[in-house]
This record gives structure tokens, C-alpha cells and sequence, in this order.
């Protein structure tokens, strides 16, 4: 009963920060100087760090520029002449800082751990991290130190969610690989068009310098899997395969599969729920564009939710503190 009664209160009170579109000032004993991720700049030196630490193992590429001509880095570990090649992102929201923390954190046990699966991995394949996708977003979070609209904590430069600036493709009557006739449709999209909306999605699809960089780099890449995170929520969302994306593809299937049962038996303290999305639901998403485009199972994974540590005064209606 506790626990219940813990719930709803949890979820009145995130609910209530979600409503209160906080204005742009607060005290400077606001700011984010206690919080537990480093800033933007410090985040970079971490990943330069190990990339120096592990030079035989890790390399860094900077794959494209964002709007105010902050580069767009990613480490990639494991062999240099390994086929399969997975993505790993996080902070395409420019609030979600604990995402680039997690996708910082994967980087740095693949690439240092001694256990047997970590090296079987950088032995067979690559693993591409981009841990920051927004950072002219991410600087302008940490600028105000988290006192800024719910917009503000997804936005780029130019006032756009990248989350839903991705075209969307989708397969009809049996898919590509089914041998029945089929057409090919696209549809953009299911995010809101008017500017200034909390899901804007842009005046036109890859309207933003960092959403083109991406897919420049996915093209190149022809990636096996991704994992994109975010937050809040102990979630994991996935594109379900029916009729925009079946297409008789086992393989993204299987991909997919990991997520709904072998994912959530290695969590250590919480099962991660397993949620299919519909595409009409999430056109515009990587996700829909990953799967759609290029046949890439590809998944949303919301890390880490709420904690008593957000009620402290300083923190109380900080938008930061709830993503």
C-alpha cells in the first residue's frame, strides 16, 4: 500500500512539473553546480580522455557540426575491419543529460572491460557511440542552470525537436523482401507543426544540421542494431513490426526481440517495460526512420526516472531535475 501510495504521489508531482512551463530565471544557488553530470565541455574531455587512454582499442571522429558549429563526435571501439557495426546515441533532447552519461559510461566499459562478452564484442564488431546529439541545446541547458521552458529542454538552436525531424518510410502490400508487389509510401509526420510546440518537428523533414549529419553518417554506416537514450522512465520503446515495417524482415525482428526479455532479465535492480509503438505514433522519430530507411532494429531506451533528490528546494519546478 506504501509503495502504491509512493507511485501516485511520484507521478502527481512529475506531472505537475511537466504542466509548469518555468519561466528562464532563478536564484544562481539554482544552477546546476551540484548536479551529478559533468557540463557539456567536461563530458567532451571525458570522452577525449578515454579515447587517449585506449588508443589500440578507440578511436574519435567528429561526423558532422551542429547548427552554432559545435562538433558532432562519436568513439568507435573494437576491430578496425569488423563488419557489423551497431550505433549507440544519447542527448539528441538537450535536457536528457543523464542519456549522454549512460552512452559515456557504455563507451567506457566496452571499450576497457576484460569480461569475455566485452571482448568477443570488440573483436567481432564496432560500436559507434555518439553520446551528444544536440549539444548546442545541452549548452543552453546547462547555461541556465535547468530554468528554462519544456521546449527549451529539447530544442535545437533552431527551435526544433530532433526527435521528430526524421522523414518517415514505410513499405505496403508485403514489404521489400516478401516477394509480392509492394509500394513504397512516405509520411511526415506525427509531431506538431505549429513553432513553439513542445514536439515541433521543423518546416521540413532533416531540417536540422544535426539530424543530416546523422543520417549522413547511418548511410555510410549501414548499421546492424541502435540504441538511443533517453529519459526518464525504466521504458523501452520499440517500433512494432506490422504492416509499415514487416516486410518479411526476420532479422529486425530478432532484433528487436532482445529487448522484450533478454534486456530486462540483465537489469541488476529494474526490468525495463517493453512498449511496441505503432508507426502512426511515431513518425518522425530515429526509431521509424532507422527501421524504415534502412531496416535497422533500433530502440528508445528511457534510463534512469525521479528520485527524492529532485524535491530539494533548489530543484523543486527545475525542469532539468525531472528529465
Amino acid at each position: 500500500m506504501l509503495g502504491e501510495l509512493a507511485r501516485v504521489a511520484g507521478a502527481v508531482f512529475a506531472g505537475a512539473v511537466v504542466r509548469a512551463r518555468v519561466g528562464a530565471s532563478a536564484p544562481a544557488a539554482s544552477r546546476l553546480e551540484a548536479s551529478p553530470y559533468p557540463s557539456p565541455t567536461r563530458a567532451r574531455a571525458e570522452l577525449h580522455a578515454l579515447v587517449a587512454e585506449r588508443a589500440a582499442d578507440v578511436s574519435l571522429e567528429e561526423f558532422g557540426r551542429s547548427q552554432e558549429g559545435r562538433p558532432l563526435e562519436l568513439v568507435r571501439i573494437g576491430h578496425p575491419d569488423a563488419r557489423p557495426r551497431l550505433l549507440v546515441t544519447g542527448q539528441i533532447h538537450a535536457g536528457e543529460f543523464v542519456a549522454g552519461y549512460v552512452a559515456r559510461a557504455l563507451a567506457r566499459a566496452l571499450a576497457t572491460s576484460d569480461e569475455a562478452d566485452a571482448r568477443s564484442l570488440r573483436e567481432r564488431a564496432q560500436v559507434l557511440v555518439a553520446p551528444l546529439l544536440n549539444p548546442d541545446g545541452a549548452e543552453r541547458v546547462w547555461a541556465c542552470g535547468g530554468w528554462t521552458r519544456l521546449t527549451g529542454m529539447r530544442y535545437t538552436a533552431g527551435r526544433v525537436d530532433p526527435n521528430r525531424n526524421f522523414p518517415f518510410e514505410r513499405w505496403r502490400e508485403g514489404g521489400r523482401r516478401s516477394g509480392r508487389s509492394h509500394r513504397r509510401e512516405r509520411a511526415w509526420n506525427s509531431a506538431r507543426s505549429r513553432p513553439g510546440a513542445l514536439t515541433y518537428r521543423g518546416p521540413h523533414p532533416l531540417s536540422e544540421r544535426e539530424c543530416r549529419s546523422l543520417v549522413a553518417l547511418c548511410a555510410r554506416e549501414r548499421f546492424c542494431a541502435a540504441i538511443h537514450f533517453h529519459s526518464f522512465g525504466a521504458v523501452v520503446y520499440a517500433p512494432a513490426l506490422i504492416d509499415a515495417f514487416a516486410g518479411g524482415d526476420d532479422a529486425a525482428a530478432r532484433g528487436l526481440a532482445v529487448f522484450d526479455g533478454p534486456f530486462q532479465q540483465r537489469q541488476l535492480h529494474t526490468r525495463y517495460r517493453f512498449v511496441p509503438e505503432r508507426p502512426a505514433a511515431i513518425a518522425g522519430q530515429l526509431d521509424a526512420y532507422l527501421l524504415g530507411a534502412f531496416g535497422v532494429p533500433s530502440v528508445t531506451i528511457e534510463v534512469g526516472r525521479p528520485g527524492v533528490a529532485m524535491l530539494a528546494p533548489s530543484r523543486f519546478g527545475n525542469p532539468f531535475w525531472l528529465w
